[in-house]
This record gives C-alpha cells, sequence and structure tokens, in this order.
C-alpha cells in the first residue's frame, strides 16, 4: 500500500511538472522526451524479465500498437487539457475512467455487469455532470478535455486485459513504450523549441517521476493483487488538490469536489461488486 501510495504521489507530480511546462512548450516537444525515458525503461525491464527476443514476439502485434497509440493520445491530450484546467479540477472528471472501463467490458470482454454496478456507473456519471455543470455560466468547453482522455485511457485499459490473455506484461510494456516513442518523434522534433534550463529541469523530473511511480507500481504489484490496490489510485485526487493549492494557488469549489466524492463513491463500489463477483456472488 505504500509503494502504490508513493507512485500515485509521483503521479500526481508529473503532471505538476507538464502543467508548468504546458505553458511555454507544445505538448508533443515533452511528451516525445518523456516517452523516449520510459521507452530505455520498458526495454531494461522487459529485456531483464522475458529476454530480448521474447520482447518483440506477440500473438496480436497489431493490438498491441493501436492500445499503445491510444495510450500516446491520452497522455497528450491530458497534458493538453493542463494548459486550461487545474490539478485537482481535471483528476476529478478524469476519475470516471474506471466507471467507463466497467461499461465498455461486457461490449469488448463479454464480462457480466449486474445492475447494482450498471447503477453505480449511472451515479458516478451523475457525479461528472456536477462536476462539468453543462448548461450554467460555469460551464467551459475545456472541462470535456479530461473526460474525452478518461475514454481513452478507459479503452487502453480494456484493450490491456485483451492483450494480457497472450502476452506478457513485460512485453505490453516494452510495446507501449517503443510504439509510443516513435510515433511521438516526428511531432516532437516539428514543434520543438530550445528549453531553457528550468525546461530541462522540469522535463527532467516529468521523466524521472513517470520512471519511478512505474516502478513502484511494479514493486506494489509484486506484494499485492491489483484489486487491493486500484482503490488507493483515488488518492491522486487529493494529491492533486495538495499539489494545485501549494504550486499554483487553485483550490476546486465545492461542486467539483462534490462531484468528485460522487465519482470515487461510485468507483469505490463497483471495485468491490467486482471483488465479489470474483469471489463467485452474482
Amino acid at each position: 500500500m505504500a509503494l502504490c501510495l508513493g507512485a500515485v504521489f509521483m503521479f500526481a507530480s508529473q503532471d505538476a511538472a507538464t502543467k508548468v511546462l504546458v505553458r511555454d512548450y507544445e505538448v508533443a516537444q515533452f511528451v516525445m522526451v518523456r516517452f523516449w525515458v520510459f521507452a530505455a525503461f520498458a526495454a531494461a525491464y522487459a529485456v531483464r524479465r522475458v529476454g530480448w527476443r521474447r520482447c518483440f514476439r506477440s500473438e496480436r502485434p497489431v493490438l498491441q500498437g493501436l492500445r499503445s497509440l491510444i495510450m500516446l493520445a491520452e497522455i497528450a491530450l491530458f497534458a493538453f487539457g493542463l494548459r486550461f484546467l487545474g490539478l485537482a479540477d481535471i483528476h476529478a472528471t478524469f476519475a470516471t475512467f474506471p466507471l467507463m472501463v466497467t461499461a465498455l467490458a461486457p461490449l469488448v470482454l463479454g464480462e457480466r455487469v449486474g445492475w447494482r454496478r450498471w447503477a453505480a456507473v449511472a451515479v458516478g456519471f451523475i457525479g461528472a455532470l456536477v462536476v462539468i455543470r453543462p448548461g450554467t455560466g460555469v460551464f467551459s468547453a475545456p472541462v470535456l478535455i479530461p473526460l474525452a482522455a478518461a475514454l481513452m485511457f478507459a479503452v487502453y485499459q480494456v484493450m490491456t486485459r485483451l492483450v494480457s490473455r497472450r502476452d506478457s506484461s513485460a512485453t505490453s510494456l516494452f510495446y507501449m513504450g517503443w510504439v509510443g516513442a516513435l510515433a511521438v518523434t516526428p511531432f516532437g522534433l516539428a514543434a520543438w523549441q530550445p528549453p531553457t534550463l528550468e525546461a530541462w529541469v522540469l522535463m527532467a523530473v516529468l521523466s524521472a517521476s513517470g520512471l519511478f511511480a512505474h516502478f513502484l507500481l511494479i514493486l506494489a504489484l509484486e506484494h499485492a493483487d491489483a484489486a487491493s490496490l486500484q482503490p488507493l489510485n483515488y488518492f491522486l485526487i487529493v494529491w492533486a488538490i495538495v499539489m494545485g493549492y501549494l504550486l499554483f494557488d487553485d483550490l476546486p469549489d465545492l461542486p467539483t469536489l462534490t462531484g468528485a466524492a460522487i465519482i470515487v463513491a461510485s468507483g469505490l463500489y463497483t471495485m468491490f461488486r467486482e471483488h465479489l463477483r470474483k469471489a463467485g456472488d452474482s
């Protein structure tokens, strides 16, 4: 649990660095740097776990490539959203992705979802509407960006479940790093502008925090199953609120906090029902 909470903190730090960088640099530039650093880490990890040959060997290479491109697009879109939204605001809406995974699972994976979990999904999206507030004077188009990013991440999660039926996690990590790095490089080079020393430091923080977060998650999953750790991911909203206030003097308003609480409660309930389902309860 401590390792997972540390990983969540690192992810929040990564988002804080992104929010500063996106003010003056194109998203493609620092996402390219981030992906090449991650690709090196993914290669080193995968080679150590399964060897060079098995890194490349996938029974579903097209699906691996597609899920990697979706993840790249989600990261870029989320970073773009940070140009307009605060850390807490963007994570309050992005937290709907577990509910989207639940909604997509019957369609793509053939998993059974009972009426209780469907009800939790519906309540969670009501929470999203509380955050977004369509039809009110405070609604703005950028608030839809994290919702689109959450959908992309949910699709990525479902596709990851599909490929994991045939490929190892090391192979999936390798594909995500290298397909993403190669795909973003033309855009990153086209948008490149010489970074200042501060920008280089921030890109180093961005890359290192992402690597360290994945490393902590790997360690956490070696000591506990994913289902028991999944609820801790919601602490990302807490870190986002704290960092948003300390670094950017930004606090979410009451409707955003209320909507986020509804989303988190719905997500936790769907996880609880999933746990019961795997234990044999209908």
